[in-house]
């Protein structure tokens, strides 16, 4: 089983990860300076100690924002007035080192930049380090509602359709714009017909990238979950958030009396769904919390593999809590597949002993925290 995850690597290559990273007032860490492993990197510590916020400094690189908080007064430290996180990032060109840099403030100000040139939006960050998080939160892929599910997909079709995010926005406008003139009491007509005809397409063209998506998404699926233990047969199936007999503008035609009644788009691509089902039966219906998480493995691990085929990069992978309901054999079947994507990854565990046994020689570094403190060993 191990050398068949290991055989999904490309020769020991890791193609994109962090060297050397600073942080500065994230939390509890004032003031860190730590060189990483290019492949894995285990934080362990008690509760407390500062692993999660060290993860959380990491998101905060790749995404401008925190995965805990959305409000960042709680992410700032409390003695001061604005976070700064800082990299070096190295990607498959052997001779190029590019060093990104963010800064989040109590008010909400944002300023990024790669390579001294400013990074005007979060979506240009991920473009530079495409991450994947795996924490508690992480069990709402398959728990959470339909909303999970389509930030899932849309993670993945960012990174391999680029018309995809300037698509998304516009459909987002229409959306907006019908969805507030279904709430005025005197609807224009000829305004909603526009703005109906303008959405229609959009949604229709969203559905397209992401039914593509799927296609291409479903066979990594069932290869990486195959190499995990007691999943049983998968099934992933894409629902468009409409009747598919229909035109999205036929069914939001045949629905408009609706629509003005709850005051919102009834149809469209802000409804789709991916529906996981295993040996038949809805995932989140028949699964235990630790054959759950192992799937969220699967599936995450299986976008990263499919972003790799596609776009030639790796993904870095934060892992929180890595031991937390899985037991030590479904353990050593993630991590293998983690080196066998040659990525770079970070895990975070209390024991230290959580760890033994599951890394490969010579590939990995093991980093003690203590009190927002860390140090290697």
């Amino acid at each position: 089983m191990q050398g068949q995850m290991y055989s999904l690597g490309l020769l020991g290559k890791v193609l994109m990860y962090i060297p050397h990273l600073e942080i500065h007032q994230v939390r509890n860490l004032q003031s860190l300076t730590v060189d990483f492993h290019s492949m894995a990197n285990i934080i362990y510590g008690v509760n407390g100690s500062g692993k999660t916020s060290l993860l959380e400094a990491i998101y905060l690189l790749g995404r401008g924002r925190s995965f805990r908080h959305r409000d960042l007064r709680l992410v700032v430290n409390h003695q001061a007035d604005e976070l700064v996180v800082s990299a070096k990032v190295k990607n498959n060109d052997p001779l190029v080192i590019h060093q990104l840099g963010v800064k989040r403030s109590c008010s909400g100000n944002f300023a990024a930049r790669l390579d001294g040139r400013a990074i005007l939006t979060a979506g240009q960050l991920a473009t530079v380090l495409p991450l994947q998080l795996i924490d508690a939160q992480s069990f709402n892929l398959l728990e959470g509602g339909p909303l999970q599910r389509r930030q899932f997909l849309d993670w993945g079709v960012f990174h391999v359709e680029q018309s995809y995010s300037q698509l998304w926005g516009r459909f987002q406008k229409a959306l907006k714009q019908r969805n507030q003139l279904l709430r005025h009491a005197r609807m224009d007509e000829d305004s909603f017909r526009a703005w109906t005809a303008e959405l229609a397409p959009l949604g229709e063209q969203i559905s397209a990238c992401r039914k593509r998506y799927v296609e291409g998404l479903v066979s990594h699926i069932q290869t990486v979950a195959a190499g995990f233990d007691g999943l049983g047969i998968l099934e992933i199936e894409y629902y468009q958030g409409w009747n598919e007999s229909l035109s999205l503008l036929e069914a939001m035609t045949v629905d408009t009396k609706r629509d003005i009644a709850v005051g919102s788009t009834s149809h469209g691509a802000h409804k789709a769904d991916m529906r996981v089902r295993v040996d038949g039966t809805p995932a989140a219906d028949i699964l235990s919390r630790g054959q759950t998480k192992l799937l969220v493995y699967a599936l995450k691990l299986a976008q990263a593999t499919y972003f790799r085929d596609q776009v030639g990069e790796s993904c870095v992978f934060l892992l929180d809590d890595l031991p937390a309901e899985l037991d030590y054999h479904h353990r050593q079947q993630v991590v293998s597949c983690l080196y066998g994507l040659d990525c770079q990854f970070f895990v975070t565990g209390v024991d230290k002993k959580d760890f033994e046994g599951l890394l490969k020689d010579s590939a990995y570094q093991m980093f003690h925290m203590e009190h927002g403190e860390i140090t290697a060993g």
